[in-house]
C-alpha cells in the first residue's frame, strides 16, 4: 500500500480534520491540511504520525490516518473507499 495522502482521499488543503484517542474517545482537536503530507497543529507542520503520537505520549510504531477524522469518516475508511 503507498504511503497516505491527502490528495488520494480528495481533501484540500486548508481542511480541518479531527484527531481521535480512539475509535471511541474524541478530543477536539483540530488540525489543518498543510501540504498533501502534512498538517498544521499549533503553528507547526507535522506528518500524522508524528502529531498522533505526540497526543497520545508514545514512542512507539503507529499507522497516524487511523487516529484521525474528515467529516466524521476515518481517514483510512476514506482512502479504502477511493481505492488509495
Amino acid at each position: 500500500m503507498a504511503p497516505f495522502t491527502f490528495s488520494m482521499c480528495n481533501i484540500a488543503v486548508g481542511e480541518q480534520i479531527e484527531f481521535w484517542r480512539s475509535n471511541t474517545e474524541p478530543s477536539g482537536i483540530m488540525c489543518a491540511v498543510a501540504d498533501d503530507k502534512h498538517v498544521s497543529y499549533n503553528g507547526q507542520k507535522w506528518s500524522l504520525t508524528a502529531l498522533a503520537k505526540h497526543l497520545l505520549g508514545v514512542k512507539w510504531a503507529m499507522a497516524g490516518p487511523r487516529y484521525f477524522k474528515y467529516n466524521g469518516e476515518w481517514l483510512n475508511d476514506i482512502r479504502k473507499r477511493l481505492g488509495g
